[in-house]
């Protein structure tokens, strides 16, 4: 697929904080970021027309990923 650039805007001493712990954990805000833009995907673009874009884009739907568990509620313990 298409590559879009995103931006958006971040109070400047919180980001450069969070590079620094990134970068301290070997970790690349880049890709950080897109891995989070891809569970955002998942979670609710529903599945119908994720199937569709990766068809549209030349491969197989994924049908081993199932849609999220709801929460589960805390245990209470007397």
């Amino acid at each position: 697929m298409k590559k879009f650039m995103i931006s958006i805007a971040y109070d400047e001493e919180k980001l450069n904080a969070l590079r620094l712990f990134l970068t301290q954990k070997n970790l690349d805000l880049d890709k950080e970021m897109e891995r989070y833009l891809d569970r955002l995907f998942s979670r609710y673009v529903p599945q119908n027309v994720r199937d569709y874009l990766e068809l549209k884009d030349g491969g197989a739907p994924d049908k081993s990923v199932k849609k999220p568990l709801p929460p589960v509620a805390p245990c209470v313990r007397f």
